[in-house]
Formats: structure tokens, sequence, C-alpha cells
């Protein structure tokens, strides 16, 4: 991509991740102009070391129109799933997931699991035959859900970015943002490269969203998370949630998930992360014990303060806007936020996004 292109952009995004691939192919098919630039060798830094559940979490369950917005998400990320693993191949894996919940937590949000057709209970006979080679203590309650999906984020990316491409979207890798800055009616990039100028830009950069220049004063974090592919010979039947995960990966393997650690931007795997998803995969599932560790990831997920993604302007900015903070739902969630914000963008339609997930909003800002 030449660092002056000869026509102004109708967006700039500046990170290559889902969330910002998902994001440009939605604009693009509106008929927007797009470049998206990000800064690594290879598209979508921890997007690409992420493979995880993609359902609803049960901790959203206090927020009904957050957990309503993450089911709806499913519904978009399964249309995905349709569209374009028959183009590029299969990226994810269905199986029922199976949670499990201590007593107290089941009890407390009994009703709201109910209201929210998050599942159903089972045990017994039924439990055996959902988890077949798990050993599940008696003490947690089980909840069964058919919905459940695995998604592996290197290849989800991948398939979304070549839509993009043949969308006409421009896709600079390798070129790192130092600066965004508002210049009357256009917005500029600054770049070791060369400076890229659009009509607006939009900080899709997960958990760099926040850097010096970007949306630093939004407070977007880092939060590392470490898994370990397993190759075996043992088969699961489904997904099971519970302290981590257990769950079959697109190419047969075994996946444990993932951990949860404030360690800034120290995005490496470390013993003790990994030797805690190997005690917990073993001892719930004893067959593993003679599994061969074929891969260990650590990534770093975007996380607020809010705990919700921030999508929309950003506060005191009227043409740089922002999509980040997804934690652990960026797979799941990454369709419905671009459709959300291609509408809030093109068409001034922000009625699709949670109101809690507004900046300026979440951020204390007048509404």
């Amino acid at each position: 991509m030449p660092s002056s292109p000869s026509t102004t952009p109708d967006f700039a995004l500046v990170g290559g991740g889902i969330v910002g691939a998902c994001l440009a192919e939605e604009l693009s098919g509106r008929g927007a102009s797009v470049v998206v630039l990000d800064a690594g060798e290879e598209p979508g830094q921890a997007t690409n070391k992420a493979a995880g559940v993609a359902v609803p979490s049960l901790r959203y369950l206090t927020d009904p129109a957050f957990y309503d917005w993450l089911r709806h998400a499913k519904g978009d990320l399964d249309a995905d799933v349709a569209r374009l693993e028959p183009e590029f191949g299969a990226f994810s894996v269905a199986r029922p997931i199976l949670r499990a919940l201590r007593a107290t937590e089941a009890d407390t949000h009994a009703e709201a699991i109910e209201g929210a057709g998050a599942g159903r209970w089972v045990d017994g006979d039924e439990l055996a035959a959902a988890g077949p080679g798990l050993k599940l203590p008696d003490s947690r309650r089980y909840l069964l859900d058919e919905g459940g999906l695995m998604v592996d984020g290197r290849r989800y990316l991948d398939a979304v970015r070549r839509r993009c491409l043949a969308q006409g979207v421009t896709w600079a890798q390798g070129r790192a943002a130092r600066e965004v800055r508002e210049e009357g009616q256009a917005v500029s990039v600054l770049t070791d490269e060369g400076t890229v100028t659009a009509d607006r830009v939009i900080i899709t950069a997960g958990a760099w969203s926040s850097g010096k220049g970007l949306a630093e004063a939004t407070g977007v974090r880092p939060q590392r998370g470490q898994m370990v592919v397993l190759r075996s010979d043992e088969k699961l039947n489904c997904i099971l949630s519970s302290a981590y995960y257990l769950a079959p990966g697109v190419g047969d393997d075994v996946i444990v998930g993932a951990t949860e650690e404030d360690s800034g931007f120290a995005e490496r795997v470390t013993t003790q992360g990994i030797g805690q998803l190997l005690r917990f995969a073993t001892t719930v599932m004893p067959g593993l014990a003679e599994s061969v560790p074929a891969e260990l990831r650590a990534g770093l997920r975007p996380v607020s303060g809010t705990g919700r993604p921030l999508v929309g302007a950003v506060p005191g900015r009227q043409r740089i806007f922002m999509s980040a903070g997804h934690a652990g739902h960026g797979l799941l969630s990454a369709r419905c936020t671009g459709k959300g914000m291609a509408a809030g963008l093109i068409e001034d339609d922000w009625d699709a996004l949670p109101y809690s997930m507004c900046p300026d909003h979440a951020l204390g800002g007048a509404a």
C-alpha cells in the first residue's frame, strides 16, 4: 500500500484482528472504501492465538440487555459459520456445552438461567451420557446446552480477511499506527511508513487500543490467557466449561483453556499457567494423562473497566471511533459488533448496540 493513497478512504481501521476484520467487511459491504492497518507480521496478533468457547457466558446473566445481545451475536456467528465455511474451510466445531456450576451459583442464577434459555439441568445417567470419559465431581450441578460452539481464531480471521480483500478492502500488514490526529474534516494516522488520511478512523487494536496516541484515555488493558493444545486418542463429545474449559479443536485436538491473568503486556507462556491447565485437564478427563502437548499458547485479551466492549466515538473526538474491550467473547461477538457499528457509522443508527457499550456513557461522560 502506498504511503499516500491518491484518494482519501472513508474509513481507516487501526488493527486487523477479528473485530477489525468483521467491521471492515461490513463497512465495505455497504459501499464504503476501507483501509486496514495492522501492526503485526501476520494479521491479528491476539486473534491468531485464540480458540474459545463461542457461547454467551453465564457471568453476564445479571445484565439482561447485554446477555441478550450476546445471544443475538451467537446467531450472527452461526450465520458466519454457514456462510464462510463452505468457501474457506472449517473454523468451528459444534458440540453441546456442559457447564459445571457450584451449587450456590446454580441456586442464585436458576431463575435467570431458565428465563434466558441457557440450557437444562442434567444428572445421573444423562450426565454420564453427555460427558463420557469425564470425571465430574458430585458437588457441582450441571447445565447442558445443545448449542455449544468452539471457534479457531486464526482460521476464522483468515476467512473474513479473504472476504474483505474480495470486496476491495485495502489491507496493509506490518503498518503500525503511532498516532491518530483529527485534522479538520479528516483524520491522519501516522505510521513509520508515512501518513494515511481517512474521513474517519476506528481503533480496533484490541489490548493495544489505549496505547499512546490512540484511544489512550479509555483504559482498555490486556488480560493474558494461556491454553494448551493436546494430541490424544481421547474424544470429547461435549465442551466442558468449569474453572477452565476442555473442548474439541477443529483438527480433532483437545484444547484446554484459558487462564485470566493481569500480567500487563507479558505475552508469554508460563509454567504456572500451563501447569494449572494440565492439572485441570487430567483431573476431569484422566484419559488425557497420556496425551502429548502439541502447542502452548498465550495471548492478550482486551478488557475494559466496565467489563463491556467500548464501541462508538472516542470521547472528545468527532471522527475517531473505537471498537475494543471484547475480553473473552471477541470471537463470539465480532460479527454482531461489526454489523451494529457499520449501521451507526453509515446510517447513524446505533440502536443495535447496548447503551452500556457507548464509550462516553461507560467512561462517565454525558449521554
